[in-house]
C-alpha cells in the first residue's frame, strides 16, 4: 500500500561517482547530507501605481552539503582534483629521545633520510650533526638526554595539493529511508540523485583537543540535458 505522507528522521548514505573514470567514493557515516535551491526572483512592476505585473523567475540554483562522522582521505582528494595515491612516499618529521654516549656517540631508531641530525637541549638550542657524526662535547655531556629531529621516508595513502589542479566532476546520490508515522514502520526508501555536481575547492580542516573532526564538503550542481537532478522514493514490500 502506498502511502503519500511519510516521516524522514535519518540523514542519506552518499554516494559520489567520478565522472571521468567512474571511480567510488561513498559514506554510510554521514552526519548531515542537505539540499539547497536558490532562485533568482524578479518582480516586473508596471502600469499606474508601478503594481505587480509579474514574478520573473531565473538562475535555479542547486547546492549540496554532506558532513561525515569520519574522516577519509577520498574526501580531500575530491577537492584537489587528484587521487588517491596508495603507496605514496613523502619524507616526514621523526622526533625522539636519546641519551648521549661514550665521546659524543647516540643511536638513533631510524635512518635519517637527509644524512642529518637536529638535536635539542633543554634550553632550547639546536645543534645540526651528521647521521654517522657525534655530538659535540659542548653541546652536550655523556649522559644528558636530548630530543633528536630528522626525516625519514614513509609511505602510505598521499594526496598532493597541486596549485594547477582542482576538484572534477561526479555523480551524487542520496539514499533515506522514510517511515509511516503511524507505526514507525519502514515503508520506502527515498533517493536524490544529482548527474553533474563539482566539490567546491573552499575546505577548512580544524584539528582540535577532545572535539572530533567531521569534515564538510560543499558542492555545486550543474545542468545536463536541462535537468539538474531529481527525487525517487521506492516503495518497500516488506520492512526489514
Amino acid at each position: 500500500m502506498s502511502i503519500n505522507k511519510t516521516v524522514i528522521s535519518d540523514t542519506a548514505d552518499v554516494t559520489f561517482k567520478r565522472k571521468r573514470d567512474g571511480h567510488i567514493v561513498f559514506t554510510t557515516e554521514a552526519q548531515m547530507a542537505s539540499i539547497s535551491q536558490a532562485v533568482t526572483e524578479e518582480r516586473l512592476k508596471g502600469g499606474i501605481g508601478n503594481r505587480d505585473i509579474a514574478l520573473i523567475r531565473s538562475a535555479k540554483e542547486v547546492s549540496l552539503a554532506v558532513r561525515n562522522a569520519l574522516f577519509d582521505l577520498e574526501w580531500l582528494a575530491m577537492t584537489q582534483g587528484v587521487a588517491v595515491e596508495r603507496d605514496g612516499k613523502a619524507l616526514v618529521n621523526k622526533i625522539e629521545t636519546v641519551t648521549v654516549g661514550d665521546a659524543g656517540a647516540f643511536t638513533l631508531s631510524e635512518v635519517p633520510a637527509e644524512g642529518e641530525v637536529v638535536f635539542t637541549n633543554l634550553d632550547g638550542v639546536n645543534k645540526k650533526v651528521a647521521a654517522d657524526g657525534t655530538i659535540p662535547v659542548d653541546f652536550a655531556e655523556q649522559g644528558e638526554r636530548l630530543k633528536a629531529i630528522y626525516k625519514v621516508e614513509a609511505t602510505g595513502k598521499l594526496v598532493e595539493i597541486a596549485a594547477d589542479k582542482f576538484s572534477e566532476s561526479y555523480e551524487v546520490e542520496y539514499r533515506t529511508i522514510t517511515y509511516n508515522p503511524d507505526t514507525n514502520a519502514v515503508v520506502s526508501d527515498l533517493y536524490v540523485q544529482f548527474d553533474n555536481v563539482v566539490p567546491s575547492g573552499a575546505v577548512e580542516l580544524s584539528l582540535e583537543n577532545g572535539t572530533p573532526l567531521t569534515p564538510e564538503l560543499n558542492f555545486n550542481a550543474m545542468t545536463e540535458d536541462n535537468k539538474i537532478g531529481r527525487f525517487f522514493e521506492v516503495p518497500r514490500s516488506t520492512t526489514p
